[in-house]
């Protein structure tokens, strides 16, 4: 899947990155690792999502076939990231979230109401509390109709399994025929940028907006909230480009430039970073701009990264373990999947490695799921 650096929004940023050459991802396949993953082996599990839930299989491509839709409108999952306490959240579109405490059977949160028509994306943490957005895409969803009640900004409570919806249209003053296409959270601020369509004339704008008071007790639809808590100021269309769109991997902090640094110069590559409780993701290039995906995480005791072909380097140690390789990179192979078939988000909580998997028709999502590795089964075991 591919789309112009121009596209308008951090989740057409996201799909940008989930685009990928053949020519690149072949060289990369040819490098030769230490550790090859069968398909089938003890040291992981396949699931698959269907039925409003998900379920075991031998393999990704033996689950039900599912019928190919635009990404914001297919069950998928879109982002992840592990919380300050080393927990993992993975955030599934038009289903809900997968909370993992450090084993490979995640507890699966739902509501309906919130999830079914809106496409889900952005896991961010404030304060140690994990939020993301909703929004309602209305060139791929016709009968998405937009409305100043609509949620925008969900808090999700592992601890009570419920979601609350803390931030909507309209306090942030977003007119009936305004649409979100994208926020980024830079762990003080909250940008977005609003798409308007009046007269058959489409136009776009850009504000930067924070809570004044603390955002988990914010209730939107209560009779006791506080009016004009939401703080709302138009920014430049540059502003908000500037962080969103990738930068140059030579800028990619220095432990995930030390944990790649054996990555061929001429290997492109579109690499989505994040820090482990923390903002928005940041997104760096390294060659052309139709390069292999990738997603990196950065802990405190540990470093990963997973390519789109199931290549993944991992630098540090598991909780409660010794370094692996001394702490120097190691390299491995996640199983290979099908044709059209790739690795997105994933976590890292206790002894599991969870990664999503999805097959792709260019924009469009069919399959999709997610595989746990046992890395202690990997490297702490003969």
């Amino acid at each position: 899947m591919k789309l112009s650096k121009i596209c308008f929004s951090v989740i057409g940023i996201c799909l940008l990155l989930t685009g990928c050459s053949k020519k690149e991802v072949t060289k990369h396949q040819n490098r030769k690792l230490a550790l090859e993953m069968q398909q089938k082996s003890g040291d992981h599990r396949w699931f698959y999502f269907a039925n409003d839930s998900f379920s075991e299989i031998d393999l990704p491509q033996r689950s039900p076939i599912s019928s190919l839709k635009p990404w914001t409108e297919s069950v998928r999952i879109c982002d992840g990231n592990v919380t300050a306490d080393g927990k993992a959240i993975l955030l599934v579109n038009h289903l809900g979230a997968l909370c993992f405490d450090e084993t490979d059977n995640p507890v699966l949160i739902q509501d309906y109401q919130l999830f079914s028509d809106s496409t889900a994306g952005n896991l961010v943490f404030e304060g140690g509390v994990p939020y993301f957005t909703l929004v309602k895409n209305s060139f791929f969803n016709k009968t998405a109709n937009q409305n100043s009640n609509q949620s925008h900004i969900i808090r999700l409570s592992t601890t009570q399994k419920m979601f609350f919806p803390v931030v909507t249209y309209n306090d942030l003053k977003i007119e009936q025929s305004g649409e979100v296409t994208g926020t980024y959270f830079d762990g003080n601020d909250w940008v977005s940028s609003i798409k308007s369509t009046k007269n058959n004339k489409v136009s776009f704008h850009y504000i930067k907006w924070k809570s004044l008071v603390d955002l988990a007790a914010v209730q939107p639809f209560s009779s006791n909230q506080t009016s004009g808590s939401i703080s709302v100021s138009e920014i430049t269309e540059s502003s908000y480009r500037h962080l969103v769109t990738p930068e140059d991997f030579s800028k990619a902090p220095l432990r995930l430039k030390n944990l790649l640094k054996s990555i061929p110069k001429d290997f492109s590559f579109m690499l989505t970073c994040r820090d482990f409780g923390g903002s928005s993701p940041r997104y760096f290039s390294s060659g052309s701009d139709d390069g292999t995906v990738a997603n990196a995480i950065i802990k405190d005791n540990w470093v990963c990264a997973v390519f789109g072909d199931g290549t993944t380097y991992f630098s540090g140690s598991l909780d409660g373990h010794p370094l692996i390789n001394g702490g120097k990179t190691v390299a491995f192979r996640l199983p290979k999947l099908p044709k059209r078939y790739s690795y997105q988000a994933f976590v890292l909580t206790g002894n599991y490695l969870i990664v999503a998997w999805e097959e792709n028709d260019f924009y469009k999502t069919g399959r999709s799921g997610f595989l746990t590795v046992d890395m202690e089964k990997l490297f702490y075991k003969s």
